[in-house]
């Protein structure tokens, strides 16, 4: 079974502020879960219109007990750390930007790919954003039971997508603050 969840949103700011921010988003005090991110490989294509970014990203949240008993965590270390890995690619000629997140652990029980696009429409003058996220249980048999996890890991996605949209506003008001004192 997958399950899949769409999500639009619209940020009111230039382009190239919405892309600043989504490479720099972290950390910023609404995703406190970040623990840490790295940058493995950023580079531009030959002509200088693309820019791409490789990122590991550590992340800390709490797993019910019963899903640690399910993977088999209980009577040892906590499941409290997650690995991800981001995509991105950022074109300065169409003003879009594209990112693919997905988890490298815990994969043989959820696997939860992210593939949003960031899209400047020169006529409303917003950047729309457009965020397909699916989440996969595949190592257990029990319809119910996937169910459950898919639904749990959907739920905690969507608190954490409020809370990364809030932070993102926030650090563009003060990129655009900044930018209003220095003119």
């Amino acid at each position: 079974m997958v399950l899949i969840h769409s999500n639009k949103d619209k940020f009111y700011n230039e382009f190239e502020c919405v892309t600043g921010v989504v490479l720099n988003k972290y950390q910023n005090p609404y995703v406190k879960h970040i623990l840490s991110i790295d940058t493995i490989d950023r580079h531009l294509n030959d002509d200088g219109t693309k820019l791409f970014s490789t990122r590991l990203i550590c992340k800390k949240g709490k797993l019910p007990m019963w899903v640690s008993y399910l993977i088999g965590a209980t009577g040892g270390p906590k499941v409290n750390e997650s690995w991800l890995i981001e995509h991105s690619v950022v074109d300065s000629t169409t003003k879009t930007m594209q990112t693919y997140v997905k988890n490298l652990d815990h994969v043989k029980y959820l696997q939860v790919i992210e593939r949003t696009t960031y899209q400047w429409d020169a006529l409303e003058k917003v950047t729309n954003v457009n965020s397909n996220v699916t989440f996969t249980c595949s190592a257990i048999q029990q319809i119910s039971l996937k169910s459950k996890i898919e639904n749990m890991a959907k739920s905690k996605f969507e608190e954490s997508v409020k809370k990364s949209r809030v932070g993102m506003s926030l650090v563009m008001q003060r990129i655009e603050a900044l930018q209003k004192e220095q003119v």
